[in-house]
């Protein structure tokens, strides 16, 4: 059984049941298909014996409850936490700490990459989860007793999967393993607004030179300001295309701006002054604070011979580790490792396992072959 909180009293007597739990799972429902911010539409919680589908919608005050998420004495379990984290950042202006992520810690145990939560749960528990309500209007009232019971099995199995996977790590000495995704999901900064990099995110943008760069960084910077001070959608307020063109063109009056397609007569004259600020700070700045594409280039023949090689090199650590290569490393982060000159990966558990035999294949103290049908590897031949 769980409850459905939306009344305050209600709210206090169920923090008060599990503040001294010693972990509990949380999962978020949101929409923001018409604001820039998440809209937070319903909390589950399960802890203990306890279960609830809280309104953020009729209660106004969650204080009592963002009390609970930020106690350093309780773990808050998620599945695939990022957006969850970020709807409670916001909410709170803190990200809920210590937690627990069953999927980076699923794919270190090789059950998948990236895996989504009914496959998990299917996986480990045997149980189907309903689809029915995956594509459902949170933000509506009241919500349909369908709605709840697809909400609630959120967390009624994900409080059955953390044991598992908690044990399932510790047997396999890989307790520690995920330290590295929780730090970087608890760190604010993964959060926090930074509108001068959005530019890098804009469709288009690789036809433009640096100088016009300079002005889409301008454009785009202003654009998600707007976006966040309206709580709109980006693309609500312009579209990538207007903001390329108008970083291309640089119109220097306001039938300039009305010609560019996609800018209607009433955004020409509201924003007119406001691109033309932008414009004239990215054109006044000088050539060497213009940004750099960073362009990718093509590995070198050489390289990209031994990027395949170590691949398989990989491979074969990763089917050692009952772990899917994807989960550790791609061919990208391989060819990037040696363009830099480097010898090994990452210094979290996936460089853990495999730069041991990346060294020693580039050292030349063992070699790719075939023993007993099987590619293994082999100690380098005297």
């Amino acid at each position: 059984m769980y409850q459905y909180i939306d009344n305050p009293q209600a709210l206090t007597e169920f923090v008060s049941r599990i503040r001294n739990q010693p972990w509990i799972v949380i999962d978020t429902e949101f929409i923001r298909e018409r604001t820039y911010y998440p809209q937070l539409c319903l909390i589950q919680i399960a802890a203990g014996d306890d279960m609830a589908c809280i309104d953020p919608i009729a209660l106004t005050d969650l204080s009592e409850l963002y009390e609970v998420f930020h106690d350093p004495n309780v773990i808050k379990v998620f599945h695939a936490a990022q957006q969850d984290l970020e709807i409670l950042y916001y909410g709170s202006g803190q990200v809920p700490s210590p937690i627990f992520d069953t999927q980076p810690a699923a794919s270190i145990l090789g059950i998948g990459d990236q895996i989504g939560y009914a496959g998990l749960v299917e996986q480990v528990l045997g149980v189907s989860l309903a689809k029915a309500e995956s594509r459902t209007d949170w933000s509506r009232r009241p919500l349909s007793q369908a709605q709840l019971e697809y909400a609630i099995d959120d967390v009624r199995y994900l409080q059955q999967l953390y044991p598992t996977i908690l044990s399932m790590l510790e047997k396999g000495g890989r307790l520690k393993w995920p330290k590295r995704d929780f730090d970087r999901l608890t760190n604010s900064e993964t959060y926090q607004l930074n509108a001068r990099t959005r530019w890098q995110k804009v469709k288009g943008l690789q036809n433009l030179n640096r100088r016009q760069l300079s002005v889409l960084r301008e454009l785009a910077a202003w654009r998600e300001e707007e976006a966040a001070k309206r709580n709109r959608p980006r693309r609500w307020i312009i579209g990538d295309e207007v903001l390329v063109d108008l970083a291309r063109i640089q119109p220097s009056d306001v039938d300039g701006i009305q010609a560019i397609r996609g800018v209607n007569a009433d955004q020409a004259k509201k924003y007119a002054q406001p691109w033309f600020d932008c414009m004239a700070a990215g054109l006044e700045l000088p050539e060497a604070e213009w940004p750099q594409m960073k362009r990718r280039k093509k590995p070198t023949p050489e390289n990209d011979a031994l990027a395949e090689l170590l691949m398989l090199v990989i491979r074969l650590e990763a089917e050692r580790h009952d772990i899917t290569p994807s989960a550790i490393t791609s061919k990208k982060q391989v060819v990037d490792m040696l363009e830099e000159g480097r010898t090994t990966l990452s210094e979290d558990w996936r460089g853990e396992l495999v730069n041991d035999a990346i060294v020693k294949v580039l050292e030349k103290q063992t070699v790719l072959g075939v023993e007993s049908g099987k590619a293994q590897l082999l100690d380098w031949p005297e």
